[in-house]
């Protein structure tokens, strides 16, 4: 009998840590399609500000391809700026908009795809 529970435990454990794992909606694909709908029109497709936004907004858009911003970026940084926007920037808050996986999502999309920074 306490072979059996102790089986039935060790199931139950690999069963809840793999459900877990699976669990976590936050993928590249996700954060491309969120920067693609909300996030190109100023930053660009590529991430390096460089779209008609840049011409009429001061500060202008965030280059996040630059050394600087590679420096300065830090990912809680990036995670603060999407959720609750950017002083005197055009920067708006997204928490209303998104939820936290989803901006997750976004900051992992632009370090490791736009910015080159492994996960």
């Amino acid at each position: 009998m306490i072979k059996l529970n102790n089986w039935c435990l060790g199931l139950l454990i690999c069963l809840f840590s793999s459900s877990i794992a699976f669990a976590d909606p936050v993928d590249s694909e996700t954060g491309r399609d969120i920067f693609f709908k909300h996030c190109k029109a100023c930053h660009g497709n590529k991430g390096d500000g460089k779209t008609f936004a840049a011409n009429v907004l001061n500060p202008p858009p965030k280059n996040f391809t630059s050394e600087k911003s590679k420096q300065q970026l830090t990912e809680k940084r990036m995670i603060r700026s999407v959720t609750d926007g950017r002083k005197d920037t055009a920067m708006m808050p997204w928490k209303s908009r998104l939820t936290a996986q989803e901006i997750q999502a976004v900051v992992n999309y632009i370090r490791q795809k736009l910015m080159s920074y492994p996960k």
